[in-house]
């Protein structure tokens, strides 16, 4: 008996997912329902993380699975992102 039930990854590397959406952009949706809920405005929240959702997962698609790392990177302090071997991202030619 085939039970379609269940999703079974197709390669080792697919990331992993929650629902229908990577964890990265469930996260997203996570979160904001978190704030709605704790600001007493949970489907507010929820509206606010699909739209957030929908809004980062259009961004990264067809992006290379990091996506978020390199935004993570080009965006932020250094200190913030904690990659210490890294050079700075404003830093755009080298000597030497």
């Amino acid at each position: 008996m085939n039970d379609a039930s269940h999703e079974i990854p197709r390669r080792l590397n697919d990331p992993p997912r929650m629902f229908w959406w990577e964890i990265d952009v469930a996260l997203l949706f996570l979160a904001a329902a978190l704030a709605g809920m704790i600001a007493g405005f949970f489907m507010t929240g929820c509206a606010l993380g699909a739209l957030l959702a929908w809004a980062y997962g259009r961004a990264k698609s067809g992006e290379h699975p990091a996506f978020a790392l390199h935004l993570l990177y080009w965006h932020l302090p250094s200190f913030v992102t904690g990659m210490k071997r890294t050079p700075p991202s404003h830093q755009r030619e080298f000597v030497g």
